[in-house]
């Protein structure tokens, strides 16, 4: 009998198995893709032509970098100095650094005050995430009987928060619901800055930049980058070459992963995990651990009448509805963005969406079933700073698209896919003239392709909204946010398990954790 079969090999899978196998437990790992990876994979769009298939962003967690030596696997980080680039619309620009020192020197000639806002603003956020971050570190407690450690860890957050001043303790409180258009004009008076900062807070999701809670989420993303070191991870070769890496990591510890394999079916008996069904053939196993998003995991592939008609009452309101679409690039030259007359300073990401009232109405569409029509763009141009992904001189673009609802009103996505290309490419020109002449090859992935060709229930990048009610110990299920599925030994690892998405491997890591800890004697 298998030990543990792990569900998906995305980054959270291979962390969980990675660690799993390092406790001495032999896990297999079965993935219905061709190659490992999950939404962290490199592909070729057009000969010779390398991009960022789904995200381009990866935070992953530093200890979990540490822990499996990815540097021994071959995985090489690219350092780069850029943060943001945004376009105002008006043919200037703004630069952000990773440095905040060159940031304000860049916004002086922005606006003098909020240059001197931004270096404040920034050092509230650290301060702000790490508190945020600190609850990465263990399960959310067991609500009807905390354990001692449940109580100790919620000491040592209780710390961290007692360790702000009386001004940050109140912000931190005041700030978790706030929508992040309001939090960020309490700071700043530029448009086009608050619209970059607001990006952040209101990608993947269905929220607006004036949307109650969108703020936690920008919170939830900088405690993930402050966990990764401080900063977005490049990887050379793209995420493509992390998940390999991770995968290599994994298998040296023990574990086997098996790709091209679709699991079908946990079997269950007496409310107990005893194997899989995969490609039409039984897989007996002590225990699942579930890579994969939490409607997938509980609607699809265990038994409806397995489940307690009211937790899968609860399963079924699980909030998972798309709301961004992917577009890849080949680019025969480096695209003119208006105001970057340094082309390094397009090296991170470049925000397309020149203020709030912008970006507002994109999400006013998508609230009614409809894709933008003048979409707001979070773009990468990996082969700036990676040579290897493109031929010389040229380039790939990796641009998330939004908004673009996974439920499209009067239409379909395979008859709108040209529709949202077009959309893009229109909004990409009036940024860069020129820029439309320069497409080699170019593919969008809508939300509908994201759950047939990735298997992302409801085409949900973050495998379920990043909503206040379905955070923390509410992730994804109340009752249910240790990683324990409604049937022993069953472990839910993705990122509808806490902390949730942005490429961090916590869950992973914490999933493992949870099935050590129940098989400890």
């Amino acid at each position: 009998m298998t030990d543990t079969v792990v569900i998906g090999a995305g980054h959270n899978g291979l962390a969980a198995a990675f660690y799993l196998a390092r406790a001495g437990r032999r896990p297999l790992v079965l993935e219905r893709s061709p190659v490992v990876g999950g939404g962290a994979i490199t592909s070729e769009i057009h000969p010779g032509f390398r991009c960022p298939r789904l995200s381009h962003e990866v935070l992953l967690d530093g200890r979990i970098a540490r822990d499996m030596e990815l540097n021994r696997q071959g995985v090489a980080f690219i350092g780069d100095e850029m943060r943001t680039y945004a376009p105002d619309g008006a043919g200037r620009g703004i630069t952000l650094f990773e440095d905040v020192a060159r940031s304000v020197e860049s916004l002086r000639s922005v606006s003098s005050k909020d240059a001197e806002a931004y270096a404040a603003f920034r050092a509230a956020v650290d301060r702000i995430a790490g508190v945020i971050g600190s609850t990465f570190d263990a399960p959310p407690p067991d609500i009807d009987a905390p354990s001692a450690s449940d109580l100790w860890n919620l000491l040592k957050t209780g710390r961290r928060f007692r360790s702000l001043d009386e001004r940050d303790e109140f912000r931190l409180l005041r700030w978790v619901p706030m929508p992040v258009g309001d939090l960020l004009s309490e700071w700043f008076g530029n448009d086009a800055l608050k619209a970059m900062l607001a990006g952040p807070g209101v990608s993947g999701t269905m929220l607006g930049p004036r949307s109650a809670g969108s703020a936690l989420v920008l919170l939830l993303r900088e405690a993930s980058r402050l966990r990764a070191g401080g900063r977005s991870l490049r990887i050379r070769g793209g995420p493509g070459a992390l998940t390999r890496g991770m995968a290599a990591a994994a298998t040296a510890a023990g574990a086997e992963i098996r790709t091209g394999v679709r699991v079908e079916r946990i079997l269950l008996q007496a409310s107990t995990v005893v194997g899989v069904v995969a490609d039409g053939k039984e897989i007996p196993c002590s225990a699942v651990v579930a890579a994969v998003d939490p409607r997938t995991t509980l609607l699809s592939l265990i038994d409806p009448s397995e489940l307690d008609p009211d937790f899968a009452r609860q399963a079924r309101n699980y909030r998972a509805a798309g709301t961004v679409a992917k577009v890849n690039m080949a680019l025969s030259a480096l695209p003119p963005f208006a105001g970057a007359s340094d082309p390094s300073v397009l090296s991170g990401r470049i925000h397309i969406g020149p203020d709030l009232d912008y970006l507002e109405r994109a999400f006013d569409h998508v609230k009614y079933g409809e894709m933008s029509s003048s979409p707001w763009l979070d773009i990468t141009i990996p082969s700036i700073a990676d040579t290897e992904l493109a031929p010389r001189e040229a380039h790939v673009a990796s641009v998330y698209v939004h908004y673009a609802p996974f439920g499209l009103r009067g239409s379909e996505w395979r008859v709108a896919k040209d529709v949202l290309l077009d959309n893009t490419l229109r909004v990409l020109e009036a940024h860069a003239p020129g820029f439309r002449s320069m497409v080699v090859a170019a593919e969008a992935i809508t939300p509908a392709e994201l759950q047939t060709e990735y298997g992302l229930s409801g085409g949900h990048i973050f495998h379920g909204e990043l909503a206040l009610d379905q955070l923390f110990t509410m992730r994804p299920l109340l009752g249910h946010a240790r990683y324990r599925g409604p049937a022993r030994r069953l472990y839910l690892s993705g990122a509808g398990a806490h902390p949730g998405g942005f490429m961090t491997g916590t869950s992973g890591r914490l999933a493992s954790r949870a099935l050590l800890d129940d098989r400890r004697p």
